[in-house]
């Protein structure tokens, strides 16, 4: 996102920090875009860490929950017999599929990666919206604080030199890590997920 737009949606100041929260969230394969409106809402605007770390972590929420369903769309490509080997790893991530979710969502790292398999393997949009909430309230409020006592260790976590990388590096980070998404996807359709986790003994006859 352009520092300028950042900039012009945190002029309507905590409402903003939720916006800027959430368009940074639609954009697929970026990491932790709504991490940068933080550090201008804290430090720029003089806002309370405590309302923009809540509103920033629901901003991304609601953004990657829009996304989600998006990707979960690509599940009526899918084939029936594809749908068969899929679902016993469907009915495992019914239960511990919100690890998965929560531990991308409380990293900067592009989570999208976790997200794309997961929504490809039918889990829950329901569930989905405050496992990540949670997952992305650890992170905001992290920055949100670091920033408030000591802008200088904050930009080293949470990298505020991103404000100023170029176009360039953005999109192919962007591209490398979909690219890596896309082949988890794949590799999630091609494995028989019925054989394998019985190997592990994660299932028994189908079923977690």
């Amino acid at each position: 996102m352009d520092v300028v737009l950042f900039e012009d949606l945190l002029a309507y100041g905590y409402f903003g920090v939720f916006l800027a929260s959430l368009v940074g969230s639609l954009l697929p394969f970026v990491s932790g875009p709504y991490l940068v409106p933080i550090t201008f809402a804290v430090i720029a605007g003089r806002l309370d860490p405590l309302p923009v770390s809540l509103l920033s972590a629901l901003g991304a929420a609601v953004g990657k929950s829009i996304l989600f369903v998006v990707y979960k769309r690509g599940r009526k490509f899918l084939k029936d017999d594809t749908r068969r080997r899929v679902l016993p790893l469907e009915r495992l991530l019914s239960r511990y599929g919100w690890i998965a979710v929560l531990g991308a969502a409380a990293t900067p790292l592009p989570d999208d990666v976790v997200y794309l398999p997961l929504a490809l393997a039918n889990y829950s949009s329901i569930y989905f919206l405050p496992v990540v909430f949670a997952g992305k309230l650890v992170i905001t409020t992290s920055a949100s604080f670091l920033v408030f006592y000591s802008s200088d260790l904050a930009c080293l976590l949470v990298d505020c030199g991103a404000i100023y990388s170029s176009t360039t590096l953005t999109l192919l980070t962007a591209t490398a890590v979909a690219a890596l998404s896309l082949s988890l996807a794949y590799l999630l359709t091609r494995l028989n997920w019925e054989v394998l986790l019985k190997r592990f003994g994660l299932i028994r006859d189908g079923y977690p």
